[in-house]
């Protein structure tokens, strides 16, 4: 199925920089995502990541999306991914309805069952049963949220209210994705280090239709993409960096968009999945930027990239 529209556009970020003051980052990311709200953008994102890692510091993101919630009052807040695998889910479903209560009911809570296997040990799980624990602790989670009896008449509080409603789980696999859609949560479409461009696009597709066969109309599906905006494209590449770049296509997504205005553009138009999806995020990684580079990206992306598209969409649906 088809959006007459565009998508949403929102923003997913890591901190990734583990060589930068850890508290310097997380300050960053509160001013990126009040910035983003700012420049009109509907959504923001940010990963989850155990102990020292390169692919992000953020080891609570309901804690962090707490604190941007005093800093915004419109954009939607995402925790992509909290590792349900390696926590209690009732102590989650705790941190998340507090963090949707100081939002004003803006958080999205995103599931996944981890993809690090070096952190699974301190936590006494293990890597091997971690697709059968990510399963139970899930559903554990989905009854605490509807509000079921835990015992002695003990229920979740205060209440999570339509919080259930903004549960999202992480996918590839077409029929993941479907089972997904069936039991009423909503779809984070990710990619397979396994499959080349072509073969995670292919696989997407079949993701989409799973999804949507089984989902209601008000579920909805996020996929992200790498962008980089700069006055030339050589610049956009210089900030970002070769072995960012390298390590982008060695994980399955194709060449960054890391270009001008009008290479962006370009490649945003001619994205078979633009019109299948209800949000697009938008993140720099495995680039590292300081957080003057992202807000000049990201400036750029809504003036120079999104406007024009959105002009063009507008004509052509009037």
């Amino acid at each position: 199925m088809t959006r007459p529209t565009l998508p949403d556009f929102g923003i997913f970020f890591r901190l990734n920089d583990t060589e930068a003051d850890p508290v310097r980052q997380y300050h960053d990311g509160l001013e990126l995502i009040a910035y983003a709200e700012e420049l009109g953008l509907s959504t923001a994102w940010v990963t989850s990541h155990h102990f020292r890692s390169d692919k992000g510091t953020i080891a609570s993101p309901l804690v962090f999306l707490a604190a941007a919630s005093q800093r915004t009052s419109r954009i939607r807040l995402g925790a992509g991914v909290v590792v349900i695998t390696l926590e209690n889910p009732i102590r989650v479903a705790e941190d998340a309805v507090i963090a949707d209560a100081l939002s004003g009911g803006r958080l999205q809570l995103g599931l996944g069952s981890g993809l690090e296997d070096w952190a699974f040990g301190p936590f006494g799980v293990d890597w091997d049963d971690r697709l059968r624990v990510y399963t139970e602790k899930a559903a554990t989670l989905r009854r605490v949220l509807d509000g079921d009896d835990l015992g002695g008449g003990k229920r979740l509080y205060p209440p999570a209210g339509n919080l259930r409603q903004r549960l999202w789980r992480v996918a590839s696999d077409p029929a993941h994705a479907a089972e997904i859609g069936a039991i009423g949560d909503n779809l984070l479409l990710r990619s397979s280090k396994a499959l080349d461009y072509e073969g995670n696009l292919h696989r997407h597709s079949e993701a989409i239709d799973g999804f949507r066969a089984h989902a209601g109309p008000q579920q909805r599906i996020a996929a992200s993409r790498t962008v980089i905006v700069a006055e030339t494209t050589a610049q956009a590449r210089a900030i970002a960096g070769e072995r960012a770049i390298a390590l982008h296509r060695k994980n399955g997504n194709g060449d960054p968009w890391y270009g001008d205005p009008e290479l962006v553009r370009t490649a945003l138009r001619n994205d078979p999945e633009l019109h299948l999806v209800d949000e697009v995020l938008l993140q720099v990684a495995p680039a590292k930027l300081t957080l003057a580079q992202w807000k000049s990206s990201l400036e750029l992306t809504v003036s120079e990239v999104l406007a024009p598209l959105r002009e063009v969409v507008h004509v052509a649906t009037a």
